[in-house]
């Protein structure tokens, strides 16, 4: 008897729009996830070797006996950042503060990057690389990457939520029986036309339905079933075609009118999804 009975199918339009927000919320997502691995910390080391090269003049100038290299930049930077609140720091200090704290808004502040074995030759390549450039390259902020990583991970979760209820719309069906107008929700349990007391469409504009049902009906009596008829074809039709059983043309002659458009209005009672 199962066998014969019709099955919904998840809507075609309702899909393909599904996979059309899907696939630009995950183009976001993986946009986002680029800017942060690479985009921005290229842009930020370009920005960190424009300062690194101001340093190093500030540090070979004549007269001035600094080191160059910094063994520990996360220390060395927080001991100028502190310094710099309450007293005033040297040319050379400030320049190498503003080189330490691009690096580390790059996710480039490691000792690897701060050891500078011959500081003349290094300044002469810095040179020469930005000799054609007229304006400093931007430093990032601090909350640049970040960002890009909250964005990545809010539209990925976004994205994977979107994934599982089209996985689960896919999955959910709805069976009816033309022959007694019984419709059979996924959950197992059976509404027959005649145990709805109410087809209330007080939200119909937004392709949902709810079905009161009678009380002492076999199944969910005094229970009120909510109906997705967006995401679920032909269910929509298997709806109609119960109240119209339940509730004929009110212009037949004897036949009372379905009590459905006097609750267009009526508050919404939450239940539990079918």
């Amino acid at each position: 008897m199962a066998d014969e009975l019709l099955r919904t199918k998840a809507s075609p339009k309702w899909l393909g729009k599904q996979m059309i927000f899907i696939l630009l919320v995950a183009g976001f997502a993986m946009w986002a996830l680029v800017d942060a691995t690479y985009v921005y910390p290229k842009r930020g080391e370009q920005a960190a070797d424009f300062l690194k090269m101001q340093y190093l003049k500030a540090a070979l100038a004549p007269g001035v006996l600094e080191r160059t290299s910094v063994e520990d930049p996360v220390a060395d930077l927080e001991a100028l950042s502190t310094r710099e609140k309450t007293a005033s720091l040297s040319p050379v200090e400030k320049a190498r503060l503003e080189w330490l704290g691009a690096l580390r808004n790059a996710s480039r502040l490691d000792s690897s990057r701060t050891q500078i074995g011959e500081p003349r030759a290094m300044l002469s390549t810095l040179e020469k690389r930005f000799s054609n450039t007229k304006e400093s390259p931007k430093a990032l902020s601090r909350l640049d990457i970040p960002v890009q990583w909250a964005i990545f991970a809010v539209c990925g979760a976004i994205a994977l939520g979107m994934v599982y209820v089209l996985f689960r719309t896919v999955g959910t069906v709805f069976r009816f029986d033309p022959a007694t107008k019984t419709l059979t929700l996924p959950n197992g349990n059976a509404i027959a036309a005649k145990d709805v007391a109410v087809f209330d469409k007080r939200k119909w504009d937004k392709f949902l339905i709810f079905l009161k049902v009678r009380e002492g009906a076999p199944a969910l009596s005094g229970q009120e079933v909510r109906l997705d008829l967006l995401r679920h074809v032909p269910l929509e039709d298997w709806v109609l075609d119960m109240e119209k059983t339940a509730f004929p043309p009110a212009d037949e002659p004897g036949t009372p009118g379905s009590p459905s458009a006097m609750l267009m209005t009526q508050p919404s009672v939450e239940m539990p999804n079918a």
